[in-house]
């Protein structure tokens, strides 16, 4: 079926352990296929960048879902944006959902951008970002950019703050200890 829309799956492995493993599944036409892949970072560290997109050199319309899980919680953000110098190469992003959240998307008069931040992610859970649209007479392209960043547990957290009440105690002694002649 060539122009329509073909659903396929890349799985992409990106830690060794099968318990924790981060992949993405991206849904994909015939002759373009949408990139997801981590920029910095490692599934297990505190920070973690991915670049997203696609690229389309004939009018289609789209639907490109990318799935994902990381091994930790933590909050996403990140932007999308078009961009476009003539009618005949404008790719028009409809919809843009992120866990099943709507986005609106802004257009101005040579591209779209939109940036979001604070959404949660948690623990092994299927994490998406869907983008729909459509292409004109030559196509177009779409790039995104996603961050996460971890959320220490309430373990951590109060770890933490019992590290912080323990050199204050200790430096709050110290200063009631001295004595000057």
């Amino acid at each position: 079926m060539i122009g329509g829309l073909v659903a396929g799956v890349a799985v992409i492995a990106l830690a060794p352990a099968a318990d924790a493993t981060v992949f993405v599944n991206n849904t994909y036409h015939i002759g373009d296929m949408p990139h997801f892949y981590l920029t910095s970072g490692t599934p297990f560290s505190e920070s973690i960048t991915a670049n997203f997109g696609d690229g389309f050199s004939s009018p289609v319309q789209f639907d490109d879902k990318f799935e994902f899980t990381i091994p930790q919680n933590g909050l996403g953000s990140g932007s999308i944006s078009t961009s476009f110098s003539s009618k005949n190469n404008k790719l028009i992003i409809t919809d843009l959902l992120i866990n099943g959240v709507h986005f609106v998307v802004p257009s101005n008069g040579s591209g779209q951008f939109l940036a979001v931040n604070d959404i949660p992610i948690l623990n092994g859970v299927l994490n998406t970002i869907e983008v729909i649209g459509t292409t004109s007479k030559l196509g177009g392209t779409y790039s995104g950019t996603a961050t996460f960043a971890a959320v220490p547990e309430a373990a951590s957290w109060m770890m933490m703050l019992a590290g912080f009440g323990l050199v204050g105690a200790a430096m709050r002694k110290r200063r009631t200890s001295l004595t000057f002649a």
